[in-house]
């Protein structure tokens, strides 16, 4: 691969072994990359990644958008035709993007609120990407509210089997982070903050059984729980 054109921050056209021809381009909110004709047009999209916050605009390219397109052009610079390009940049491309949002994110979001506005950001989310994000939330608030109500009688490790929740942990915590990118409540900014860190109580089924019942059946904490009793008593 090698870059036959390359601006910071905003595209880079790439020629392939093969002969072929590629225009990489960073757009207000996602990236993708685009065949080219003739070795001048860029024609039919074959990738984007769309990014839950906004990576530049139309006229200013900041460091997310710069750090983005190293990114793209780092995990397929070993690419040599069409095929293998496309298929480095849904596999490795896609999940060094990821691993992007997941430690730049937040710092990411906060310089789109600063340079487009929150209101321009909530414009980018699907109707149906919102109530995605606002089900999921739901339903793991319900797990988090049924799991402090039993965590004395079931969980006193305050630890809880990863089973109970209603989606993978990646998929809460992805609808979490990205419903931080639509708040602009303090307070609700903070209880869904609380709700990503409290996560990481959710662990394998068969070691949070272990210590739960470990615990449960410990002399000291019975004795303590009807201390506890006799006391509310």
């Amino acid at each position: 691969m090698k870059r036959v054109t390359y601006v910071e921050g905003q595209y880079s056209q790439i020629k392939l072994d093969d002969g072929s021809r590629v225009f990489v381009e960073i757009l207000p909110e996602r990236v993708r990359a685009k065949k080219m004709i003739l070795g001048i047009i860029p024609t039919k999209t074959i990738w984007e990644f769309i990014f839950p916050f906004y990576i530049r605009t139309a006229i200013e390219a900041w460091d997310s958008s710069k750090m983005i397109l190293s990114i793209v052009l780092e995990t397929i610079e070993n690419a040599k035709d069409s095929g293998e390009l496309k298929s480095t940049l849904e596999s490795d491309t896609n999940k060094a993007l990821r691993e992007y949002i997941k430690e730049h994110g937040e710092k990411a979001r906060e310089i789109s609120v600063d340079k487009v506005g929150t209101h321009a950001i909530k414009q980018m989310l699907n109707p149906k990407e919102l109530q995605k994000i606002e089900t999921i939330t739901h339903e793991y608030g319900k797990v988090l509210e049924k799991v402090g109500i039993e965590t004395m009688q079931k969980y006193p490790a305050a630890v809880y089997p990863q089973s109970l929740l209603p989606y993978p942990k990646e998929v809460i915590e992805k609808a979490l982070n990205d419903g931080l990118c639509y708040i602009e409540d303090e307070k609700m900014i903070v209880n869904i903050k609380n709700c990503l860190a409290f996560l990481i109580a959710f662990i394998d089924d068969e070691e949070a059984n272990k210590r739960n019942s470990e615990l449960l059946n410990s002399k000291g904490f019975q004795e303590a729980v009807k201390r506890r009793m006799n006391k509310d008593e």
